[in-house]
């Protein structure tokens, strides 16, 4: 699991980046990114259309002790 750069920044009160590596899961090809604490991406390879999730919790109905134990 990657560091939350939202999460993070909310915490810390600053600007957050994380760079990710990682590989199309289709083909192989490499994918560089870069994502900031307000879920804004850049992208290193041209054409690539990376799928980005986030999960929206409702923490109103959540019971567990945290996000990570509801997913």
């Amino acid at each position: 699991m990657i560091a939350v750069p939202f999460v993070q920044g909310k915490l810390r009160n600053e600007s957050l980046t994380v760079n990710i590596k990682t590989e199309c899961q289709h083909c192989g090809k490499p994918i560089h990114l870069e994502l900031n604490n307000n879920l804004e991406f850049n992208l290193e390879q041209e054409n690539a259309a990376p799928m980005l999730v986030k999960p929206i919790v409702d923490f109103a109905k959540l019971k567990e002790p945290n996000i990570i134990n509801a997913f």
